[in-house]
């Protein structure tokens, strides 16, 4: 019970939510940064491969067309295409598969597929055929200076492996 003359020392319910509120902001807009500092952005960039290569394996097995996904290795960009009629690759429907460009600190640092080799610069490719096979493909990816990580794409399922470190094709 409160009293004339003696002093209130503690807070009022309005002050505590004020200050939760405010924790809760900072940790809200801090915490996605951190994120990015450790090996979530990785995964996050790891599942939107796999789930591109989904796409495209479904997609060609569907239409019984042939699939392309690009890849750009200067620009870390990657796109797919679909062989239309007179073997001209066209690019996929944005609703279906949008350009992506990867986000800083990642990088391509090299593509390697059966057809085309390494590759170092320029672009290369991984083919989405309509039987429902893939083009076998290891994709080394650099994050800033020190760490690399491979994403293989297995040619009969389409999955994609996540490995830390560069993974050279046997």
């Amino acid at each position: 019970m409160w009293r004339a003359g003696t002093s209130n020392k503690g807070f009022t319910l309005i002050e505590l939510v004020l200050v939760i509120f405010i924790i809760g902001l900072v940790l809200g807009l801090a915490f996605p940064k951190l994120i990015g500092l450790t090996g979530a952005s990785v995964r996050e960039t790891a599942q939107h491969l796999v789930r591109t290569v989904q796409i495209l394996m479904d997609q060609a097995t569907a239409t019984k067309r042939l699939y392309r996904l690009h890849y750009d290795i200067e620009s870390g960009r990657y796109w797919a295409t679909v062989m239309e009629g007179e073997g001209q690759f066209v690019p996929v429907d944005p609703k279906v598969v949008r350009p992506v460009t990867l986000k800083d600190p990642f990088h391509f640092k090299d593509v390697v597929t059966l057809r085309q080799g390494k590759v170092t610069e320029g672009e290369a490719f991984t083919q989405f055929y309509p039987s429902g096979r893939a083009e076998r493909t290891l994709l080394h990816l650099t994050r800033g200076e020190e760490d690399e990580f491979t994403l293989i794409i297995q040619p009969l399922t389409g999955r994609i492996q996540l490995k830390e470190g560069y993974v050279e094709d046997k």
